[in-house]
């Protein structure tokens, strides 16, 4: 039976707010990530995207081993009798598949709901004792003025809604809300009666516990997913390890996450009790206390639900026994030659063995010049950074960089040099999502880098 693939990532949105108008650029999220469900799609399996991809974007998925899908703009193309697969299960979902004819194997709404609730995360956390100090929810801005009072004067924290993903649907600061950031709690608990507070602490890795909970029988681990986020906790990518070599990348390897493990199957348990059956994703964190200590977040996170973790499972297809892999997201100069985060980390490290520090400015021509996809010549990286710093200043970083193997010389026995970034050992990449999508520019791109 073919499958239909239906990305409807605006899923909590739904869940807080069922029939509120989407924001536009929500709607438009749903359409440039349309394109993960190639990670697990086969040949024939249709796929729903709501704005045009061109055909090319396709014929070079497939030259790269993903699957051929039958693209569907319209859902009024979709034949009866195939199976609905969607992002997360809602009501709209639902009244879609019974208006088309389509199979629908979903949980029960009420159960959809309370698992992907913090209510519930917040709940077990308290009860099993696994949260962090001097967390928890709050009802009124007098509770939040409270938890913040626990804290150190400027600690920073984080307040989160009831329903939430991918960092969105929260609030960073610090000290007691004012203004705008008061104005912002007030109003999710107005519509949802309930915030949470949690303090701001320094994570160290993170990982996805990948689960799949069946109608009956013991919920079953799948895999643990290493995590890629940004410096503001959002989700931009997930790491698939070697199966044969040392995964020497996080600190802890996946099969040290035992306690993590545990926690998550014995929430994977309760959800299941609810009435839950389907995809789990449950997000684990090891961060370290004002006090330099290290501790391990199990539940930080509940997705009852697909999660790009769980997909990016299907990408070990593409993978040879000895290769690893990125599947990044992120703004289109992720689709540049070099991972441009790991790469400013690795240049951060030269620096400071040199007992130097990278500065705003070094690292804003460092970034420029590691955006750049095509060979380049000192004088033209001068000429076109001339607004961020000083021929010298140019020069030196080319000079470091080099060192640090982040660009490599293609010509050294022409005039000029000319330089492309990256190393001798690039890999390969395979683009997940198209550079257009609806004859404009996507704003989010993702692209799978396999190394060896």
């Amino acid at each position: 039976m073919p499958r239909l693939f239906i990305g409807n990532f605006d899923f909590e949105h739904r869940l807080a707010a069922p029939g509120r108008q989407l924001p536009a650029k929500l709607q438009r999220l749903n359409a440039e990530l349309a394109t993960s469900w190639l990670a697990i799609a086969d040949d024939g399996d249709y796929l729903w995207t709501p704005e045009l991809i061109e055909p090319s974007f396709y014929e070079e998925a497939v030259g790269n081993g993903l699957p051929r899908v039958s693209p569907i703009i319209s859902l009024d193309e979709i034949p009866s009798g195939v199976e609905c697969i969607p992002w997360g299960w809602t009501d709209d979902i639902r009244k879609l598949c019974d208006s088309h004819g389509w199979v629908r194997n979903d949980p029960p709404d009420q159960a959809v709901r309370t698992a992907n609730s913090r209510r519930l995360s917040s709940e077990l956390e308290q009860e099993w004792r696994v949260g962090l100090p001097f967390s928890g929810e709050a009802t009124s801005i007098d509770q939040i003025e409270r938890y913040v009072a626990l804290h150190d004067a400027g600690s920073r924290w984080v307040i989160k809604a009831e329903f939430g993903m991918s960092g969105r649907e929260r609030l960073l600061g610090s000290g007691i809300p004012q203004g705008a950031d008061r104005s912002w709690i007030e109003k999710r608990l107005t519509g949802n009666g309930i915030v949470f507070f949690e303090p701001w602490v320094t994570k160290i890795s993170e990982v996805g516990i990948q689960i799949d909970i069946s109608r009956e029988g013991e919920p079953q681990l799948l895999e643990v997913v290493p995590m890629i986020a940004d410096d503001r906790g959002q989700y931009s990518g997930s790491r698939l390890p070697s199966l044969v070599t040392e995964q020497t990348h996080v600190v802890l390897r996946p099969s040290d996450w035992g306690l993590a493990i545990d926690i998550a199957l014995q929430a994977a348990r309760r959800i299941q009790s609810l009435g839950y059956f389907g995809p789990l994703g449950i997000d684990a964190m090891q961060y370290r206390d004002e006090n330099e200590q290290l501790h391990i977040r199990p539940l930080q996170d509940i997705n009852a639900r697909w999660t790009m973790g769980r997909l990016s499972l299907g990408f070990r297809k593409l993978l040879k026994p000895r290769e690893s892999a990125k599947w990044l997201h992120g703004p289109p100069n992720i689709n540049a030659l070099v991972d441009i985060p790991n790469a400013i980390t690795i240049l951060r490290s030269l620096l400071e063995s040199k007992e130097m520090r990278l500065t705003p400015q070094r690292e804003s021509i460092a970034q420029a010049i590691l955006e750049l996809t095509e060979a380049f010549d000192a004088d033209q990286v001068c000429e076109l950074l001339h607004d961020l710093g000083s021929r010298a200043t140019v020069f030196r970083t080319l000079s470091l960089l080099e060192e640090a193997n982040l660009i490599r010389v293609i010509s050294p026995d022409y005039s000029p040099t000319l330089y492309l970034p990256g190393t001798g050992d690039q890999g390969r990449c395979v683009l997940t999502s198209p550079a257009l999508v609806g004859g404009n520019t996507t704003a989010h791109c993702s692209v799978l880098r396999i190394q060896s």
